[in-house]
């Protein structure tokens, strides 16, 4: 297995790029989603490839879905949810 990094420590070292900061910032929602996949399968100490065998998929595809190269259908973020034992929640909310 990979060695597993602390998600906070990843996070905090991407954050520190401008760049990434405005990117991650303007894509909310789906950075939000991503997150807590990673960290997630990081509170499991599940590498990509245990979730992928899990879901029925190969690492690769996690590893897309992480980088936020993928546009996952709600089928496939069930699996995942199902896989990393968590509930998948999805909700509109009016505009502040």
């Amino acid at each position: 297995m990979a060695q597993l990094r602390s998600y906070k420590d990843v996070k905090k070292r991407s954050l520190a790029d401008l760049e990434f900061r405005r990117e991650y910032e303007a894509l909310g929602p789906e950075f939000e989603l991503i997150e807590s996949i990673i960290r997630r399968r990081m509170e499991l100490k599940m590498s990509q490839e245990e979730l992928a065998a899990k879901v029925g998929t190969g690492q690769a595809a996690i590893s897309r879905l992480e980088s936020g190269n993928a546009n996952p259908t709600l089928a496939s973020l069930a699996e995942i949810a199902e896989a990393l034992d968590a509930d998948l929640r999805i909700e509109l909310k009016p505009k502040s």
